[in-house]
């Protein structure tokens, strides 16, 4: 598992703007993963919606008609992606970048812990594997 880790940052570091060694590696914990996810609202391109809230992230999951395979652990950041599937989760001073790979009908539901987050405003950002930025949000981190 960490050589996949290693290969993936090598890969990164090749659209990276700063050396790979100036970012931590965040850990996905998986909550949910669907390659047949139903889209419900007929989403078409790569999304993603942060949560820092477990009941506003049920009731999102609701919506969205996916499934948790486990409970949301207390206190972390819960990401949905849909149409995506994340792969490797990189942060530097005030930018979070999520990178994998597009998948549509996929969803992926997974937390991330929190204590590398300053108490501020963070952009986050979904890229490609190859480095071309699918979407992006600043989201304030409490």
């Amino acid at each position: 598992m960490l050589r996949a880790i290693i290969e993936k940052m090598k890969n990164a570091a090749n659209f990276l703007y700063y050396p790979i060694v100036q970012y931590i590696p965040i850990t996905i914990n998986p909550l949910a993963e669907s390659a047949n996810w139903p889209n419900p609202f007929n989403l078409s391109g790569s999304q993603f919606f942060l949560f820092q809230d477990g009941e506003a992230l049920k009731s999102a999951l609701n919506r969205l008609q996916i499934k948790p395979d486990t409970t949301p652990p207390e206190g972390e950041l819960y990401v949905i992606c849909l149409n995506f599937r994340a792969e490797l989760v990189l942060f530097r001073y005030l930018t979070c970048k999520i990178i994998g790979q597009s998948q549509g009908n996929n969803c992926q539901v997974f937390s991330l812990t929190k204590k590398y987050f300053p108490r501020r405003s963070l952009h986050f950002a979904l890229f490609e594997n190859d480095g071309k930025k699918l979407r992006s949000t600043n989201f304030e981190i409490y």
